[in-house]
């Protein structure tokens, strides 16, 4: 529905064969092009969600933050609202171009914004209804304001992630969301055309939406107990299997969080594998004490 290029769910799902992109995303290089800058400050944003998402109040000045740092490497400037309006448009096979939808008018933007998190925070506060439906309708709200000039489907994908986080929805952390809604972009763009019909007069579907979003994250779990499962599995010793665990990991991750995984493992065991995965210079710590957190080195 939006002319996005899905480059945030690429930079999950190529930096993992590619040398160049896992030396930038371990920030051991400066990028060269705009591609590259691209990947770095997702990696930088993506990385802030991770460790402290907990800090991160939603409100309208957080999302242009973020998004200010989304564009910190890049020409265009971020951090600020669209100041022109904009239009979700479809290219058609013949080129031509098809208007699917008019979002909120650049002059009611920052109003609609500041309407949206505070709705949000109210209704999330209140426990009265289930924490992923109200993700589900605030992502589906941001993108039909369609806030921004540029990296609107990236921000959204950014907020959803951050907004799961807060909720006790993890499951980012592990498996790539963004890939899965790249895989499935058809539907994607299926479900959020239905849903956002009528969205201007309030008469939207939100169900098809919730639908599409509630089915994306079925399927993170789903992979996250397969891998599981296989690590479990794997013939080997308890070593073989902490070092796979590892792995699999994507961003930071904690000692607790791969003793979950290999549950009949020793404190001493663990603490092997750390030091030893440490030495060859394949994980490194970040911090000190009990809030200590890993993440693998590229």
């Amino acid at each position: 529905m939006e002319n996005e290029d899905y480059s945030s769910s690429r930079i999950e799902g190529i930096y993992a064969t590619n040398k160049r992109l896992k030396e930038i995303m371990s920030n051991k290089v400066v990028p060269r092009d705009r591609s590259e800058s691209e990947i770095s400050v997702y990696r930088d944003v993506l990385e802030t969600i991770h460790t402290s998402y907990d800090a991160i109040p939603i409100s309208s000045s957080v999302v242009l933050q973020l998004h200010r740092d989304l564009y910190k490497y890049l020409p265009a400037r971020g951090g600020s609202y669209k100041n022109v309006n904009n239009v979700i448009e479809e290219i058609l096979p013949d080129g031509s171009k098809y208007i699917r939808f008019k979002p909120v008018d650049a002059f009611y933007t920052p109003m609609y914004m500041e309407t949206l998190c505070e709705e949000y925070r109210k209704a999330i506060s209140k426990e009265e209804i289930e924490p992923l439906v109200l993700i589900g309708a605030f992502v589906l709200d941001f993108l039909c304001i369609h806030p921004f000039n540029g990296g609107n489907g990236r921000m959204s994908r950014l907020l959803t992630l951050l907004l799961l986080y807060q909720s006790g929805f993890e499951v980012g952390r592990f498996i790539s969301i963004e890939k899965i809604i790249e895989d499935s972009k058809e539907t994607y763009y299926e479900a959020l055309n239905k849903s956002s019909m009528l969205w201007q007069d309030g008469k939207h579907n939100l169900e098809i939406w919730l639908e599409y979003f509630l089915g994306v994250l079925l399927r993170a779990y789903k992979e996250l107990e397969e891998r599981v499962g296989h690590v479990i599995s794997t013939k080997g010793g308890k070593s073989e299997r902490i070092e796979k665990a590892i792995e699999g990991k994507l961003g930071y991750f904690t000692k607790s969080e791969i003793r979950d995984i290999c549950p009949d493992a020793s404190a001493a065991t663990l603490n092997r594998v750390f030091d030893k995965l440490k030495a060859e210079g394949k994980i490194e710590i970040v911090g000190n004490g009990r809030g200590a957190k890993w993440r693998k080195v590229y």
